[in-house]
């Protein structure tokens, strides 16, 4: 019991240990996470912050150049005079690229009919730029406007100037400029972009300034990167689109800004990318750091705690147990004592009882190591002395001499008492080792009995010489007498026989008690969950409801069945009229959890009108043994596809199955009780022999088996076939 209790501590203590740990990791690993959720979600907020940022200064930039441009007189005279051969803007765009951040400005005029004049970057005009949103308005309500738009060369930030002579609308004077200082600003940041015109502008795009694209998105920036854009297609650039925050791939940080014209509609994104490395984690290295040593040193006072707890209730029932084996050796009314054969390591209250100048057991080691120091020699070869048995001490030699009857003498008061010597090997509670325990029993008065007996036996013969006669006198009677006593012990053996077979029949349903297994699996099961949710703080009414009713079920089930045995053998067991479905449904619900554990499929072919007379409890618990008779058989032969087949016919009942069959060697054994080709306590030594009483002797069937081959699902099969013949 010691060791046992010391196991479930050790356990329980590792189990709180393991759940702490388990706790303290997944708060660990969901904090984390949460930390890289809110590190990632500002970095990409801040980041849409700094890219609108760089498009607002960019636009304010173009439009204030735009305004400064516009004052040029040879850009008026081109509208008045239609005549563009000394407009030569395209040099200073390359001057302004040349000398300042705008690398790549283009320049347009548009009339007030909406026809482009000129444009510094192509050959390209006269062609009507209507279709683009906002200019029809503009010509209309001409007013400096800056925005964004997708084109026919690219998508660009626009500022537009309204040209005047005098009060006189002339045109529109357009500056327009790319996105790519903004991706050369971003990218300096350790950050990669893709700057994508929405694919609504795919048939808009007539002369693609680059001619890059995914899918129908144009890529507006010069300086895409090739990974950059083989990510996106690999994530799929409609996902990333409609990601709503970010997203971590291929250990990359991926967010998307989205671009809006003047109507704030959506004309095109900016994809950016980030290398986690480059993505400080500082603070959350340091909350882990701090965290992990917290735990640690929660988790050591933790485990000194428990240790402390464990060791004081564990020492306290050591002591608990102790003492209740103290007390009953103390109760015992013979002498005990505890000890190797050599060193005396305990003894009850009757030891110090006989050795009463002793005041406790210390007291007499003082002066006595073993007990044996105290046995007398009385020249008898069946009493022990503390002397040599071939290696051996006195107790061992007793231990290992069971049937001899050993004794000891020794004196109290100046007379010798006699003591018969009963020895056996234990464990007693709160001992470490095991220990010979040693039972005196004081056998002083049978010894002189025996003595005074032996006088009367030496004047036997002068009884025996006096009474010849009389018992001569007595012979003639004596033979009548003694047929009369042979008929009595005739009798008495019979009754006797009959007495000995209740005995047998008592110990086989000792046997039969492993048939508890699952039921007292499924109650410990329900037990432990019902602790399990009440720890968890997760035990509501329904599944304490369900769990009880599981462990109630489990509990009338091993009460009927062994109310069943008791009754296998009662002549006047009340017999009714039941359906035979009934009783197999039952019984396969029954063994519900071993034939799903087992992968085993029952095909019930039973005549739903089928009825049988009989005692419905002893038969169910027959058809349980060859149901479980017949999953044992499967999972011993390790079949893939395992059947149990049972069906009706002619007034039988038939329960096969596919596990080969039965061996021929031993089919005419397998209803004899304890006959097993496994450990009995496997539960295959006794079912089948019951089956066989029940159904044949209480019930008068008739239970038979042999091995058939059948076909099922068009698949052959051999197995052992039980039939039952209900034909009395």
């Amino acid at each position: 019991m010691k060791k046992k209790a010391l196991i479930i501590y050790i356990l329980l203590f590792f189990v709180i240990i393991f759940t702490f740990i388990y706790i303290s990791f997944n708060y660990l690993k969901n904090h984390e996470k949460e930390l890289l959720n809110n590190k990632y979600t500002i970095l990409s907020t801040q980041l849409n912050k700094n890219i609108n940022f760089l498009i607002e200064d960019k636009k304010t930039a173009t439009l204030s150049l735009a305004i400064a441009t516009s004052k040029f007189e040879n850009i008026k005279n081109a509208f008045i005079t239609k005549d563009i051969h000394n407009l030569d803007l395209s040099s200073f765009s390359k001057e302004l690229g040349a000398n300042t951040s705008f690398k790549n400005i283009w320049f347009m005029l548009i009339d007030k009919n909406g026809k482009s004049i000129y444009r510094s970057w192509t050959e390209h005009k006269n062609d009507t730029l209507i279709f683009r949103k906002g200019i029809k308005n503009l010509l209309k309500n001409p007013k400096i406007t800056s925005t964004i738009s997708v084109g026919r060369y690219d998508m660009t930030i626009h500022s537009i100037i309204p040209i005047y002579d005098k009060k006189e609308f002339l045109g529109i004077f357009e500056v327009i400029t790319h996105f790519n200082s903004i991706a050369n600003d971003i990218n300096k940041s350790n950050i990669n972009s893709l700057i994508l015109a929405d694919k609504k502008y795919f048939n808009t795009l007539k002369y693609p300034f680059n001619n890059n694209f995914i899918g129908e998105y144009y890529i507006s920036n010069l300086n895409a990167k090739d990974y950059l854009i083989n990510l996106i297609k690999k994530i799929g650039i409609e996902k990333v689109l409609k990601t709503n925050n970010y997203l971590i791939i291929d250990n990359k940080f991926i967010s998307t800004f989205k671009i809006k014209d003047f109507e704030k509609e959506n004309i095109g994104y900016i994809i950016f990318s980030k290398n986690l490395e480059d993505i400080d984690m500082s603070d959350i290295s340091k909350f882990k750091t701090n965290f992990i040593t917290n735990a640690i040193s929660l988790l050591v006072f933790l485990t000194f705690i428990l240790s402390l707890i464990f060791y004081y209730i564990f020492s306290r029932k050591v002591i608990i147990e102790k003492k209740k084996a103290q007390q009953i050796l103390d109760s015992q009314q013979n002498i005990i004592i505890l000890t190797d054969g050599e060193i005396l390591n305990n003894a009850n209250k009757q030891f110090l009882n006989f050795f009463n100048q002793y005041n406790s057991i210390e007291e007499f080691k003082l002066e006595h190591k073993c007990i044996c120091e105290m046995f007398i020699d009385i020249n008898d070869e069946n009493y022990v002395l503390d002397k040599d048995y071939n290696g051996k001490n006195w107790a061992q030699f007793i231990l290992e001499n069971p049937k001899r009857n050993l004794k000891a003498a020794m004196k109290k008061d100046g007379r010798i008492r006699h003591f018969l010597l009963n020895v056996s090997l234990n464990l007693f509670s709160g001992e470490e080792i095991p220990y010979i325990v040693v039972t005196l029993t004081d056998i002083t008065l049978d010894i002189k009995q025996k003595s005074e007996l032996k006088l009367l036996n030496d004047n036997l013969e002068l009884l025996v010489e006096e009474n010849t006669m009389e018992l001569k006198n007595l012979n003639a009677s004596l033979e009548k007498r003694i047929k009369k006593e042979i008929l009595k012990n005739k009798k008495k053996d019979e009754i006797l026989f009959q007495h000995n077979k209740m005995i047998a029949m008592g110990e086989m349903i000792n046997n039969i008690a492993h048939q508890w297994r699952q039921p007292l699996s499924a109650i410990s099961s329900s037990a432990s969950s019902i602790l399990l949710k009440k720890e968890m703080n997760s035990l509501d009414d329904e599944s304490l409801d369900f769990l009880c009713s599981h462990i109630v079920e489990s509990s009338n089930f091993l009460s009927k069945t062994i109310e069943d045995f008791r009754i296998f053998y009662k002549e006047d067991e009340n017999e009714n009229e039941f359906l035979l479905q009934e009783i197999i449904d039952q019984s396969i619900k029954i063994v519900t959890n071993k034939l799903e554990d087992t992968h085993i499929k029952v095909i019930n072919n039973i005549d739903e009108k089928t009825k049988i007379f009989a005692s419905k409890n002893q038969f169910q618990q027959a058809i349980l043994n060859i149901i479980n008779n017949a999953i044992e058989a499967l999972v011993e032969n390790k079949k893939d596809q395992r059947y149990i087949f049972i069906t009706t016919f002619e007034n039988s009942l038939s329960i096969k199955d596919n596990a080969n069959g039965i061996n021929k060697d031993i089919m005419e054994h397998i209803f004899e009780p304890y006959f097993t080709t496994k450990h009995k306590s496997q539960g295959r030594g006794i079912g089948l022999y019951m089956a066989k009483i029940i159904l044949e002797k209480n019930m008068h069937f008739k239970l038979d088996v042999k091995n058939r081959a059948f076909t099922y699902d068009g698949k052959e099969y051999f197995g052992a076939n039980f039939i039952i013949d209900f034909n009395k």
